[in-house]
């Protein structure tokens, strides 16, 4: 089972999401955008995981969540992963209670370490994938142009989520949710 730790989004911010995607893509000549359905924020990549396995992430994840209390984030301002063109990840910025949120994955991280998920190596930094693979057309504004909806929302829970294929399609599937209570 391929598996992850993340936050998943209100209706509200995945259509803020959608809207901020749908003008970009009105400016790409090409990419992969992703599908409203996978929007989320990771908090710890997990990989290959068998089966039998998830049953012991449950009590850990489920102990950090109630230390947390719930908090607000937002959106940010776009951005990219790589230069060039094609653009290899086109995301949306995290903005709001970073610290909070850093605090969180760093938990999540500190966690499943002693279940084979070490730390990564390279500073983690909270964002949205939007598209990958994305060629630019002739003129696209700049990232500073394209508007994304910051309002506020709250974060009340994280998930064990399930990543498969189905039809030559990414699907995540929520296995457990975790709320915040701290």
């Amino acid at each position: 089972m391929r598996l992850f730790v993340g936050i998943e989004f209100p209706e509200r911010i995945v259509a803020a999401l959608e809207a901020v995607q749908a003008e970009l893509r009105g400016h790409s000549q090409r990419g992969r955008f992703k599908r409203r359905e996978n929007f989320h924020l990771t908090l710890k990549f997990l990989g290959e995981v068998p089966a039998a396995d998830v049953a012991l992430l449950t009590p850990p994840l489920t102990a950090i969540a109630a230390a947390e209390a719930p908090f607000a984030l937002g959106l940010g301002r776009l951005g990219q992963f790589g230069s060039g063109s094609p653009i290899r990840t086109v995301w949306a910025a995290v903005a709001g209670d970073l610290e909070r949120l850093q605090r969180l994955q760093g938990k999540v991280e500190q966690a499943l370490a002693p279940f084979g998920f070490p730390a990564e190596g390279r500073p983690w930094r909270p964002h949205v994938t939007l598209a990958q693979d994305v060629a630019l057309a002739p003129g696209a504004p700049p990232w500073s142009a394209y508007s994304v909806d910051g309002t506020p929302f709250t974060v009340r829970e994280c998930a064990l989520i399930l990543s498969e294929e189905r039809d030559r399609r990414r699907v995540y599937t929520p296995l457990a949710r975790f709320s915040l209570k701290g």
